[in-house]
């Protein structure tokens, strides 16, 4: 259980700049946990979630040192509900535990936790018990969305747009923030707005 700890929920969609936010309070000194490199480090050969990835989907998910290939995993992922719902079923358990047990180690009061597909699995972080005090959206609209995924990872429009359209629509993502920090325009602003954010709520540095 957790206890006497202030925990904020960063998330966004794919593009938006959530990676940014999230360095950008490393930078300054925050504590901040990371549910993508903890799901890296599940991925790794040998452990539980390695094997049920391989015997779920098979060894064409590996790479040539038997690793999980994870765009191999995420073109899986993207290709269908029933696909998706499955490898979330086999990690997602696994990660709140681990992020449980990284928040009760730690001797940081407030920490914030960069859950990418928060808001689409609020009813798994209920289910598996990791409570919240805050969800903070890091958002930017659909065409800018766009335009920064076709020219970060070298995807085909098709692609992109299957990317996107794979994830809850960012307009809907805003109903379930408590806070939204716009990053629709430059760095500079989204700087501007994160140190907003963080002065309301009474932690900024």
């Amino acid at each position: 259980m957790i206890q006497n700890k202030r925990l904020i929920i960063i998330t966004g969609g794919i593009a938006t700049g959530k990676s940014t936010v999230s360095k950008t309070l490393m930078e300054r000194g925050y504590k901040v946990l990371d549910s993508d490199r903890i799901v890296h480090e599940l991925y790794n050969k040998g452990s539980v979630i390695h094997g049920e990835l391989v015997e779920a989907f098979g060894s064409g998910i590996l790479d040539d040192k038997d690793e999980i290939d994870r765009k191999k995993l995420a073109k899986i992922v993207f290709s269908s509900d029933d696909n998706r719902n499955r490898i979330n079923g086999i990690v997602h358990k696994a990660v709140i535990e681990e992020l449980e047990r990284q928040i009760n180690k730690s001797g940081d009061n407030l920490i914030f936790l960069d859950i990418p597909l928060a808001i689409e699995e609020l009813d798994h972080l209920k289910e598996y018990g990791l409570s919240y005090d805050e969800i903070w959206l890091v958002y930017s609209d659909r065409d800018t969305q766009l335009e920064r995924l076709l020219k970060r990872d070298n995807r085909g429009m098709e692609e992109s747009v299957k990317i996107i359209d794979s994830q809850m629509d960012i307009e809907e993502k805003k109903k379930h923030a408590d806070r939204i920090i716009d990053n629709s325009t430059t760095l500079a602003n989204l700087m501007k707005n994160l140190d907003s954010v963080l002065e309301k709520q009474g932690v900024k540095n």
